[in-house]
């Protein structure tokens, strides 16, 4: 008997233990098959990324003013997405560098777009729906355009490639961004009656875009030395009863419009003034942090220009610190920063850190005409 409850007891648990193998084995490869899925899933979805949140499924159509999209999950429940509502769209199809450069013009590394973009085979591109091609093309000519502001080269050549864009893409939901870029390209050619132009084709657009076409108009005026009468512009703007992210971001801009006009007027306590009141409220919710920065950043700067221009040096160095430290992610604002700080570590008596972001600026920015002021061999 107990011979007997041995070998039972002996062969049973072999059984068992080998029966759960199984049983944990197969989970296993079920579990990892859902997950692939899963995944899968994911990956194939079309995104549309909002300033509160990032969703996948399918986009139906899109228009100039807004994006139609069916949730993941839902069979028809289509949702109409605003286009001051939408950050950056994304088709299932989309090259991953496509997908990449469109992340880094978001945060104005222009230069950046267009190393990812030079990644993409435009065989691909060429093969892929009008959609993706549509993608292509608006990062392209915003990127490039942008460079040839920076630059002050090539500014014709990029006005006629967006003006091409807007010409074969005519539903683009980046229409708006299309026309900014383009009368801002007409701005730095001194064509501000062009500039003017095109700005009121976005006040023909959705209420918000009103507001915004107002603060353009204002940057003509700005730009043409007419400071009074932007400063009037970008009051109107900061005064609109209109509400929301895109509203308050906008806002902001305005607000840091008529600081720059401030300091053109030599009016420095006065941007001072401005800008740490606007530093002091509430930053715009619902916006991905990397927009908040790149306005809070710029304010830094020029809280750090009005600082200077007082000869309140010590002032000046905590506000560009504040962009280096703090603000560093974006390219343009932080490159000058660095300018800035060689000089004010120099002139404080500091000559190592001065090297040191001497060093850091032509080794992070080398294409910066902040650089090429410090590198003779950049020019």
């Amino acid at each position: 008997m107990k011979t007997m409850e041995y070998k039972h007891l002996e062969i049973l648990p072999r059984s068992i233990l080998g029966f759960i193998e199984a049983v944990l084995r197969s989970l296993l490869i079920f579990c990892i098959y859902a997950a692939c899925q899963n995944e899968a899933r994911v990956a194939a979805a079309d995104q549309v990324i909002t300033r509160k949140e990032t969703l996948f499924g399918k986009i139906e159509s899109v228009s100039t003013e807004a994006v139609r999209f069916l949730p993941r999950g839902s069979t028809n429940a289509i949702r109409e997405i605003g286009v001051t509502d939408v950050v950056m769209i994304q088709f299932a199809d989309e090259p991953k560098n496509l997908i990449e450069a469109k992340k880094r013009l978001i945060t104005n590394d222009f230069d950046g777009a267009l190393e990812a973009l030079e990644q993409v085979d435009e065989g691909e591109i060429q093969r892929a729906s009008v959609a993706v091609r549509g993608e292509y093309a608006y990062v392209r000519v915003v990127a490039a355009g942008s460079v040839a502001m920076d630059t002050t080269r090539e500014l014709s050549s990029a006005l006629s490639s967006i003006e091409d864009v807007l010409d074969k893409f005519t539903r683009s939901i980046h229409y708006f961004d299309l026309l900014e870029t383009a009368g801002d390209l007409e701005r730095a050619l001194r064509r501000y009656d062009k500039a003017t132009a095109i700005y009121k084709k976005i006040s023909r657009g959705p209420p918000p875009m009103v507001v915004r076409a107002g603060r353009l108009q204002g940057n003509v005026l700005a730009a043409e030395g007419r400071h009074a009468e932007a400063i009037a512009e970008y009051e109107k703007v900061q005064s609109t009863d209109l509400d929301g992210s895109f509203i308050e971001q906008e806002k902001i801009k305005a607000c840091l419009g008529q600081a720059e006009s401030l300091i053109f007027l030599s009016r420095f306590d006065e941007a001072v003034s401005l800008i740490s009141s606007m530093l002091a409220e509430t930053y715009p919710e619902g916006d991905p942090v990397i927009a908040t920065n790149i306005l809070l950043g710029k304010a830094y700067s020029l809280l750090g220009q009005s600082f200077l221009e007082l000869k309140q040096d010590q002032d000046a160095l905590i506000a560009y610190l504040t962009v280096d430290l703090v603000y560093g992610d974006v390219p343009d604002t932080h490159a000058e920063a660095l300018f800035r700080l060689f000089h004010l570590w120099n002139k404080g008596g500091y000559p190592r850190r001065s090297a040191e972001v001497r060093q850091r600026l032509i080794e992070a920015y080398p294409q910066s005409t902040w650089a090429a002021e410090l590198d003779p061999s950049a020019k």
